[in-house]
């Protein structure tokens, strides 16, 4: 029997996802034109860095220390993210946000209050050896993660719509060309 705790794996998954949330986040808030955006984005890869920081050192404290994997999917985001790609198309692939609505990549899927099986955050406590000291590092984390999705999603819908954007911009190109009319109506009306 191994004295190696069965939840290092998760410890160590968290750790090295926050501290590429933190990279993803921090480097698609320098390149963002949206200074709203650009001030969630920063909050929140302040918070995966801590996170990083937190379970690494659980990690250490256990006597273990952080493996690191690469990840092509990573290195495509990461480039993404620093790319002039528009906000919402980050946002659809780098979060998952806008797809399906059971997308794994979306974590935080707990935001809207709804705590059910299908939240993968809740499940973090299926394994009941977890000692107290990482219990409570997962249960603050859970509830900054959850945060983290409200903001991130509150910031991806005050960008709008694209296809309402374009909407809006076709009726008043139609509005412009009914006023145009009309002034020209109006002039032929006066001579």
């Amino acid at each position: 029997m191994s004295d190696k705790p069965s939840y290092l794996g998760l410890l160590n998954a968290i750790a090295v996802g926050e501290s590429r949330g933190y990279d993803l986040l921090s480097t698609w808030s320098q390149q963002t034109p949206n200074p709203e955006l650009a001030q969630v984005l920063n909050f929140v890869a302040i918070r995966e860095q801590e996170h990083a920081a937190t379970f690494t050192k659980r990690l250490c404290e256990l006597g273990y220390s952080v493996r690191q994997k690469s990840n092509d999917r990573f290195t495509e985001h990461l480039k993404l993210a620093g790319s002039d790609v528009d906000d919402r198309d980050k946002f659809a692939e780098i979060l998952g946000y806008g797809s399906a609505p059971n997308d794994s990549r979306d974590h935080t899927r707990g935001d809207s209050g709804d705590e059910s099986s299908n939240d993968p955050l809740a499940k973090l406590f299926d394994d009941a050896t977890i000692d107290p000291a990482t219990g409570a590092l997962l249960g603050r984390f859970i509830a900054e993660e959850r945060d983290s999705g409200r903001r991130l999603r509150g910031a991806c819908e005050q960008l709008g719509d694209p296809a309402t954007d374009d909407n809006m911009l076709k009726e008043i190109a139609e509005r412009l060309d009914r006023l145009s009319s009309t002034l020209e109506e109006l002039k032929t009306l006066r001579r």
